[in-house]
């Protein structure tokens, strides 16, 4: 983890101190079954022309006082007039250690991790959801394998979420890749509210506990 709080800490000294920033939270209860398993906290602070992206994520499936799996994912994107200039990614998959280290370079996007180098283009997403433009991705930068990774996107009829005071209506969109299928869902407008997959038999689930 150390590298992604170097990381935090280069990129926020970096920010102009008479810029008032943007905060955005998207905070969501995970639940595996029905059941909370933990939390996924996405921060993105804008000012001006910058975007800093801080990712929290943190599951713990337990079984009376035995904890039986547990997940931590931390990383890091750095904007710079909506494009991405990097990315730093550390994650502990129950004692398996992942990583991510992405820059652009020119026209391109530089993707490195545990199975190597990739290279794709510029405009390249990363995985973490707070994006909307990851609607309409070809590819993306997936934060918990470390790879860059084609993908196909199927959306599907809108749907009703409960938010903190309201409610909305969302269309999933479900990414699939090589490793990894997920349904993040979205508004009309580009708003992230919410996340589906199935995953060991189980179906996980994103409940919005604040909204941006």
């Amino acid at each position: 983890m150390g590298r992604v709080l170097a990381l935090l800490f280069c990129l926020c000294a970096s920010l102009p101190a008479p810029a008032a920033a943007e905060v955005r939270r998207f905070d969501f209860q995970v639940l595996r079954n029905g059941s909370p398993i933990g939390s996924h906290v996405t921060l993105v602070e804008k000012r001006g022309e910058e975007t800093l992206v801080q990712v929290a994520l943190d599951l713990a499936v337990t079984f009376g006082p035995f904890t039986l799996y547990r997940y931590k994912h931390r990383s890091a994107e750095r904007w710079q007039g909506g494009r991405l200039v990097a990315i730093e990614a550390d994650t502990d998959d129950d004692g398996t250690r992942l990583w991510l280290r992405a820059r652009a370079e020119g026209d391109e996007v530089v993707v490195e991790g545990p199975e190597g180098r990739r290279v794709g283009a510029a405009d390249t997403i990363p995985s973490s959801y707070w994006n909307p433009k990851l609607r309409d991705a070809k590819a993306w930068i997936e934060t918990h394998w470390g790879i860059l990774a084609p993908v196909t996107i199927t959306k599907g009829m809108p749907v009703t979420v409960k938010l903190p005071g309201r409610e909305v209506q969302a269309i999933p969109h479900k990414i699939t890749s090589e490793k990894a299928e997920v349904t993040p869902l979205y508004t009309e407008e580009g708003e992230w509210v919410g996340m589906t997959f199935d995953l060991w038999g189980a179906r996980f689930e994103y409940v919005a506990r604040s909204t941006p």
